[in-house]
């Protein structure tokens, strides 16, 4: 507030030279039907509305009070912070109210007070939907996004639930496959779930993990709802039924001029930059050729919802599906991105790109037992800062994290290996290069002062194509450069 000098009320602009009259230092707004408190040493000015500001409200969507700021408060600066409601940034010097335990920031001139409101207060203020939009709608985050996502375009609503209870009747038994044509992939019906993968713990579960994983999602064959899958034991080549029959093209709603065609790459090493989803994948993907556009299959199966989203990280209203080639600032991670697929909440300004969109509900972290969640703002009742225990950063309360809330740590989203930019590659998998004689395995991660044998950079820590029994690697730029042709039988 200003306090060094009075203020003095006017009824018309001590600007008159000013069209349009000043600017109020509280709002920002320059509005001249209203009177004006001015004072001429500061040239400082408060309109009547915001000089009669209640230093307490309470807001329709927030359960506690909140209290007025003359300045955004310098505790919370370390990241900027947007106003709740019309999602447009909180600059340091604007009047606020805020909720300090909760991260809550609203300008003055976006409050809307309800007294209606004001004894229903809750954290989860969720807003009713019509029953005609409950059986169409995409509930998210799910634990298995890719493969409800492609069983919902491949198959009819009735046919999803029945497609598991068939056995298998009309499915074959063996299959070829462009991806995998070294040999037959034969049906094979699950023997390790979920559950027995749960109660092993550490490395074991890990790595029953990775052995089963689709080949041309890079999801887990685990977490499908299908009780078979193809599967070529030898080659560790394994792929969903419903993978199994992607189609060769698709129409995409958002981008109607061109079809997409089913791609793979034939390469062992494979790696391209999802362009909905920007991560790295060797997974199959569907490209418009026209515009060079690639899509993970993840992302082509999202962009063909025509229906909305059910989101637990905005439960107000449902999220649409949008394409812009305008920057987007999502919500969930913070980052601007330019171009690309999401969804949108257009009434609150909520914008969530792909790869938070279809983020887990839960995942794990290798050295605790207890799950994750992933948790969104406002974070109620949690004043402390919070900290990613892998990168050893703050993580900024206005983005979506994963927390243990056992032992009250937390992660980035995209910090987590099996999330993160790598986490939609299949790693395992063998390579056979010239001049030298053993094949090599790509690995997540070189071990410590490890270079590439051909260009010699360092790769500390970095994905590289590994031979253990030599100690030799290859950058994965080297490998591609160096990687043998594949040998292949026709049917």
């Amino acid at each position: 507030m200003h306090s060094q000098h009075d203020l003095v009320l006017h009824g018309k602009s001590p600007y008159p030279y000013i069209s349009g009259g000043c600017i109020c230092n509280a709002c920002g707004q320059d509005d001249w039907k209203f009177f004006t408190y001015h004072c001429s040493s500061c040239e400082f000015d408060l309109d009547v509305k915001c000089a009669l500001l209640s230093s307490t409200v309470k807001h329709k969507d927030h359960n506690h009070p909140l209290h007025l700021a003359y300045s955004l408060p310098s505790d919370y600066r370390s990241f900027p912070q947007g106003c709740s409601v019309c999602r447009e940034k909180v600059h340091p010097s604007d009047w606020v109210y805020y909720c300090g335990p909760c991260r809550y920031f609203v300008h003055v001139t976006c409050i809307v007070i309800s007294q209606k409101d004001e004894e229903q207060l809750s954290e989860d203020i969720e807003y009713p939907i019509s029953g005609e939009q409950v059986q169409n709608v995409v509930k998210l985050p799910s634990s298995n996004a890719a493969q409800e996502l492609i069983a919902r375009f491949l198959l009819k609503d009735d046919e999803i639930s029945s497609s598991n209870d068939s056995g298998k009747m009309n499915i074959p038994e063996e299959i070829f496959m462009n991806t995998h044509r070294k040999h037959p992939l034969i049906l094979s019906e699950k023997v390790q779930n979920l559950d027995e993968i749960k109660s092993t713990t550490g490395d074991d579960q890990e790595e029953a993990k990775a052995l089963l994983v689709c080949d041309v999602c890079i999801e887990p064959i685990c977490s499908s709802d299908d009780l078979h899958y193809y599967a070529c034991v030898e080659c560790g080549n394994f792929v969903h039924l419903t993978c199994s029959n992607l189609p060769l093209e698709l129409r995409i709603p958002k981008h109607p001029q061109h079809p997409f065609s089913c791609m793979y790459n034939p390469s062992e090493i494979g790696i391209f930059k999802c362009e909905a989803c920007r991560c790295w994948t060797n997974a199959n993907y569907y490209k418009c050729e026209p515009c060079g556009l690639r899509i993970c299959i993840k992302c082509a199966s999202a962009s063909m919802m025509t229906s909305s989203v059910k989101h637990d990280g905005h439960k107000k209203h449902l999220l649409t599906q949008f394409q812009s080639s305008d920057p987007i600032h999502c919500t969930a991670c913070d980052y601007i991105y330019r171009g690309g697929f999401g969804f949108a909440c257009e009434d609150c300004h909520i914008y969530v790109c792909y790869v938070c969109a279809l983020l887990p509900p839960t995942t794990t972290q290798r050295w605790d037992k207890h799950p994750l969640l992933l948790i969104y703002p406002p974070y109620f009742e949690h004043p402390e800062v919070f900290y990613c225990v892998l990168c050893e950063t703050e993580i900024n309360p206005n983005c979506w994290m994963y927390h243990c809330r056992e032992c009250d740590y937390s992660l980035h989203p995209f910090c987590i290996s099996q999330i993160g930019e790598f986490g939609r590659v299949k790693y395992g998998r063998s390579l056979n290069v010239n001049n030298h004689s053993h094949p090599l395995t790509h690995v997540p991660e070189a071990k410590y002062k490890s270079f590439c044998g051909s260009c010699n950079s360092r790769l500390d820590w970095k994905t590289a194509f590994e031979c253990e029994s030599c100690r030799f690697y290859l950058c994965p730029k080297c490998a591609f450069e160096r990687e043998l042709p594949v040998v292949t039988i026709n049917e």
